[in-house]
């Protein structure tokens, strides 16, 4: 346990720092131009910029070298020069280390192992921004790391640059890192004081109607029609969704700020993993349970998607069936 409670705290200093890397991007190049013209240069400086940091600070700090699978390659940075350049201006700002752009590519690449899943017994799986429009609207993103033994998470960290540190009393700021180890429960800590933890755990709602749903800022088509009928046929009345970006949602059922997520963009699309394993953990470790649509367990095991799942249902136990039964009432599966 001693090691990987050393893994824990690198894990944690290391999104701690990416956080921080994406503040100091946004400041400096989200713009109302940018927005309004749809750049997305901003939130691809800060995905290479987040993976560079992170692969680099476990590399350095760990005795244990792991494979690393995450979202990006340096292929395509290197097709862009400009944005190659911001890149390593801002890793360099947070990294103890100057690195150069062979350097950087190297790191970048540590990330492309896509044969860990079969070859290793520990990985790790990166997705350093993930809520893109969020991101570019000064809104909520996620930094979302995982540790996983034998294709299940054991170690979850999310860091919520923008995230309240509660809702009820927003005077507290933004700013939020939630970690969970397995068996060792699910914690936050935020950003202004990094050296306190908070355990967290989901809320203890049973009664099905007034279960609090968590969804996309922008949910459209298929996603927000069945969201909106698993909501009715599980008996929801008067109830606000809370409309959150990223697996910023996780973190909200696991504070217990909701009480479900479901998500399904299609019948045939398939959930990349490291959109989920991060998450997944935090929440089932603050006393909650993520399957896919059909109950069954999220299967690692089979490359960077979740190809033998269907969708993601979430929530706090006592919600869970209530859950399922109105998956079944609005989708056939």
């Amino acid at each position: 346990m001693n090691g990987l409670i050393k893994i824990r705290n690198v894990a944690v200093q290391a999104v701690e720092k990416a956080c921080f890397a994406c503040l100091e991007i946004q400041s400096q190049m989200v713009t109302d131009d940018t927005i309004n013209k749809k750049d997305q240069s901003p939130v691809t400086v800060g995905d290479y910029t987040v993976q560079a940091l992170i692969i680099n600070e476990i590399l350095n700090n760990l005795d244990e070298e792991y494979p690393f699978i995450a979202e990006e390659d340096s292929k395509t940075l290197s097709e862009q020069k400009d944005v190659q350049t911001k890149v390593l201006s801002f890793f360099n700002k947070f990294s103890h280390t100057a690195i150069n752009e062979q350097q950087l590519s190297a790191l970048l690449d540590k990330g492309t192992n896509r044969d860990a899943i079969k070859s290793s017994k520990r990985w790790w799986t990166l997705d350093p921004i993930d809520g893109t429009l969020g991101f570019l609207r000064k809104d909520q993103y996620a930094v979302a790391l995982a540790l996983m033994e034998d294709n299940k998470p054991i170690l979850g960290v999310l860091g919520c640059p923008s995230l309240p540190v509660s809702f009820a009393d927003q005077s507290l700021g933004k700013g939020c890192v939630f970690v969970a180890l397995s068996k060792e429960g699910s914690f936050m800590k935020t950003l202004s004081d990094p050296s306190k933890e908070t355990k967290i755990s989901v809320s203890s709602k049973s009664d099905p109607s007034k279960a609090i749903f968590t969804e996309s800022y922008v949910s459209r088509g298929f996603a927000g029609e069945l969201n909106s009928n698993i909501s009715k046929n599980m008996g929801v009345v008067d109830q606000e969704p809370l409309k959150i970006d990223s697996q910023c949602k996780y973190a909200m059922v696991a504070r217990g700020d909701s009480d479900v997520y479901v998500r399904l963009t299609n019948l045939d699309y398939r959930e990349c993993i490291w959109d989920h394993a991060a998450g997944q953990i935090i929440v089932e470790e603050a006393g909650g349970i993520v399957k896919d649509f059909k109950g069954n367990d999220l299967d690692y095991s089979v490359g960077y998607k979740l190809e033998n799942n269907v969708g993601i249902a979430c929530s706090n136990k006592s919600l869970y069936t209530p859950l399922t039964q109105a998956i079944k009432k609005s989708i056939d599966l």
